[in-house]
């Protein structure tokens, strides 16, 4: 059975890195395995002009294939990849390009949430996406397959739950 892919969001890499034990916890669950694609995406369309910006992208390269690395040690198969763009929009496309089963993020729950809430974004990936979108929570000891986004009564309400049924 091949693998089934998943794209990871990344809005904090701080956040994420204590969010991937409850991920792999997640992806275990998943029949025949799964395999993380994470992405970065910088908010500029012209890079030309962006010499600072392209800094921070070689730092954020550096920080996912640390990430990647922690997946790959908890025995998922992990890549990466940094987009110019919109969040919203690149996240969309790539669970697309990839098929994907599942969009995660991780969040804090403090500034990471509304920061993301801020302007629909996280809404906006869910009126798009392909594929069911689970949030994780870090602060939460304990996985927990019950966190799911639906901000709208047009969204598909998926919990993790539901979306491993479907597997």
């Amino acid at each position: 059975m091949p693998h089934k892919n998943v794209v990871v969001a990344v809005t904090d890499v701080e956040v994420l890195k204590k969010a991937v034990p409850s991920m792999v916890e997640w992806m275990g669950r998943l029949n025949g395995g799964g395999r993380v694609t994470l992405l970065y995406v910088e908010d500029v369309y012209n890079l030309d002009a962006a010499t600072p910006v392209l800094e921070d992208m070689r730092i954020k390269e550096t920080q996912l294939r640390e990430v990647a690395e922690l997946f790959e040690s908890h025995g998922v198969d992990a890549d990466y990849s940094i987009r110019a763009g919109r969040f919203p929009e690149e996240v969309v496309r790539e669970a697309k390009k990839l098929r994907s089963f599942a969009i995660l993020l991780s969040t804090d729950g403090r500034a990471g949430l509304s920061r993301l809430f801020s302007g629909s974004v996280i809404e906006e990936i869910i009126r798009n996406s392909p594929c069911p979108v689970v949030v994780f929570k870090p602060k939460l000891l304990k996985f927990t397959d019950r966190i799911a986004l639906s901000l709208s009564s047009r969204i598909k309400r998926l919990s993790a739950a539901a979306a491993l049924d479907q597997s």
